[in-house]
């Protein structure tokens, strides 16, 4: 059950009789407000007590557990409208508590420095023009910069909500949460503050699961090129009417572009700024990870669900901010999704709804790879000619080291059959066709593979290792040659190898190896 305050006096509460309202609905969702909504009769005993702008509304769940009251703060905000219908029934329409910062201006300034020391200076003007009741207190702050050095500025008058969001998270991402504590002060006396956090991640889990058959009630896939751009001009900070580019270290181009991704997307420009950022070298830094944030299809699943904690208290109540595991057998899904939106009927929560959503790469990710791969194997292509000229110089060097008496025979050699072995190893391998697949994960997902074919190659994540199918199985390419069988001068003049140019020859076939990947090589 739920009960909401006005100014710590009870306005609903569904075992009261005149403590009433209809209608009542609060949405929390993350990066937003909060909303509540609801309408009071002229018969509820609070109905004349409610200012606008100026009471503190709370939300509470109330759950009763081995006899003992529980109650959870869901939502803190003040009135912002109020309308009466035909009936004299007051609609009232609440504001979350972020929203307090909609009531403080910020004057012109300059800032460098980190980011921590600028969300205190954000929120510490804030409240030096407040009521007690809407001020905050910095906590934690887990957002920081590549450079840990932020240039800000603002010569007009945005409010202080304005200026957090834009020059925090529009730049930096990361995200705000408040939570009302109670304290002790220094008279004994119980005081309640209300702390914000200005985090990157959100960290903490929600133990109820959403599993399908038992409390998903809608599973949707929205996929979306909205935001695709295949081209971006970096722009940075403008000084005299000039912006700050990439010109000097891009061979005099102002932008930069994905290839593969304007093979499958075609050209699309786009203009990224960031107006702190003074050094080219770091704007085209900043900018290629735009590039790389901007090529991608998104997909995104939305999963509406019920709480069952409303059917059994010692389920742990659904939150919002919070990674839900979600389970769907017949869509395949077992991920960790944020729970985005909470929708409660606070006198009717079996039509209370929970929203989770997820935003991933789509299989056009995996179409850019492939892209790239093409490019790569088509910039392999151009070399094969000179590719070849090697290979033949390689051989002639392979006859020469099998001929040759060196007169000044160095003091350690290989042995020959050891030699000729790995010499006919490189052979065969270069002379096989090589398709270049992709990477896995691991060498024993190599071996659970079936559908694979002579010459495909895979690159393992896990130990950075190639691996190409043979007709014996998986065949690692960097394999290791034990070379600790030495010899005197003496005994190996007549049956030996020189190290030396077997060395030479070593490092020869492994530059064309490095070289080879996406070709047929013959040799």
């Amino acid at each position: 059950m739920y009960q909401i305050t006005c100014d710590n006096q009870i306005i609903y509460d569904i075992r009261s009789k005149d403590r009433i309202v209809t209608s009542p609905k609060l949405v929390l969702a993350t990066g937003k407000n909060g909303t509540l909504s609801f309408r009071i009769p002229k018969t509820n005993p609070m109905f004349d007590y409610i200012n606008l702008k100026k009471s503190i509304f709370r939300v509470y769940q109330v759950d009763i557990k081995d006899k003992k009251k529980i109650y959870t703060q869901l939502f803190r905000g003040m009135a912002t409208t109020r309308d009466e219908d035909f009936y004299s029934r007051g609609q009232i329409s609440c504001e979350g508590e972020l929203a307090f910062f909609n009531d403080s201006i910020i004057r012109p300034y300059k800032y460098n420095g980190d980011v921590i020391d600028l969300f205190k200076k954000y929120v510490n003007e804030h409240n030096s023009k407040v009521d007690e009741q809407k001020k905050f207190y910095v906590r934690n702050c887990t957002v920081t910069d590549s450079n840990n050095y932020i240039t800000r500025a603002n010569e007009n008058y945005p409010s202080t909500k304005e200026e957090m969001d834009n020059k925090l998270i529009g730049y930096l991402g990361g995200h705000f949460e408040t939570e009302e504590v109670e304290e002790v002060d220094r008279y004994g006396n119980i005081i309640k503050k209300v702390y914000i956090d200005y985090l990157a991640e959100y960290t903490k889990y929600n133990t109820q699961p959403i599993i399908f058959g038992k409390n998903i009630l809608d599973f949707t896939k929205v996929i979306s090129a909205e935001d695709i751009k295949t081209v971006i001009i970096p722009l940075g900070k403008k000084e005299e009417d000039k912006y700050t580019t990439i010109e000097s270290v891009n061979n005099g181009l102002d932008y930069i572009e994905d290839p593969a991704a304007i093979n499958v997307f075609g050209r699309i420009e786009g203009i990224v700024k960031h107006d702190d950022v003074t050094v080219p070298s770091n704007l085209l830094k900043k900018g290629k990870k735009d590039l790389e944030d901007s090529i991608n299809l998104s997909t995104t699943i939305n999963i509406t669900a019920a709480d069952l904690h409303e059917l059994n208290v010692d389920i742990e109540a659904l939150r919002i901010g919070r990674l839900t595991r979600v389970v769907s057998k017949p869509h395949k899904w077992d991920k960790y999704m944020l729970l985005t939106k909470l929708e409660l009927i606070l006198d009717n929560v079996k039509s209370s709804r929970v929203t989770l959503g997820k935003t991933y790469k789509t299989f056009t990710e995996k179409q850019l790879e492939n892209q790239k791969q093409i490019a790569s194997f088509t910039q392999s292509t151009q070399k094969i000619t000179s590719l070849d000229k090697d290979m033949t110089q390689v051989k002639t060097d392979v006859s020469i080291i099998n001929t040759v008496i060196t007169e000044d025979i160095p003091t350690e050699y290989v042995k020959t059959e050891t030699f000729e072995k790995y010499k006919d190893d490189i052979n065969s391998k270069v002379s096989r066709v090589y398709r270049i697949k992709g990477s896995v994960d691991s060498y024993n997902t190599l071996l659970s593979m079936s559908d694979v074919e002579e010459g495909d190659v895979y690159n393992c994540k896990d130990t950075g290792a190639n691996y190409v199918f043979t007709e014996e199985g998986w065949d690692k390419f960097s394999e290791t040659v034990d070379f600790s069988g030495y010899i005197t001068a003496e005994e190996a003049e007549k049956i030996y190898v020189a190290k030396t140019d077997y060395e030479e020859l070593v490092a020869r076939v492994e530059t064309l190896e490095l070289q080879k990947e996406g070709g047929n090589i013959d040799g």
